[in-house]
């Protein structure tokens, strides 16, 4: 009996370690600066490649890194379940699109498989060619990061971004 607690309880601590993870950052710190707007407009013909779209001024960037594990724990979560929080997700992500028309939002995922299923079976999730990784999102923590680019090059990274902060509103 106390193997086993020791056991559960060493499984427990694994998945915690594995959602929190080590980041060289903290969870919601912002990194501000700007891009050059030759820079801006790579990264926006980039992105109208990859979904068909023209971009619009701001832009907005959930990106997920492979081999990331910090939803592993709800893959053992029925289908149905997974699916219900996929759904939401991206509802919540379309009320955001129609409140800030002139917002793109984009989730994209580093290439390769090794996703947890929240990632894996959202259709929405584009594929990054390698462009993003290689230029933007050089720096890979643990729930991704997210990016506010506005239309003069400013930005904002959100780094260890598992709640997509970056849709959250700008504090005065």
């Amino acid at each position: 009996m106390k193997l086993k607690k020791t056991i559960i309880s060493s499984i427990l601590s694994i998945v915690i370690i594995s959602c929190a993870g080590s980041r060289s950052v903290s969870k919601n710190r912002k990194h501000n600066n700007q891009f050059s707007l030759a820079k801006v407009d790579s990264i926006k013909n980039y992105l109208s490649a990859i979904s068909d779209k023209p971009v619009k001024d701001t832009v907005i960037i959930k990106y997920d890194f492979n081999y990331d594990g910090c939803w592993n724990a709800l893959d053992q979560q029925t289908d149905n379940y997974i699916a219900k929080i996929i759904i939401s997700t991206n509802d919540f992500i379309s009320k955001y699109k129609i409140a800030h028309p002139g917002t793109s939002v984009y989730q994209i995922k580093e290439s390769g498989k090794n996703f947890n299923k929240l990632i894996l079976w959202n259709n929405k999730i584009l594929n990054d060619g390698g462009y993003l990784r290689k230029n933007i999102f050089t720096k890979k923590v643990t729930c991704g990061t997210s990016l506010k680019l506005y239309p003069d090059g400013t930005y904002k990274f959100f780094y260890g971004d598992s709640h997509f902060m970056a849709l959250q509103p700008d504090k005065k």
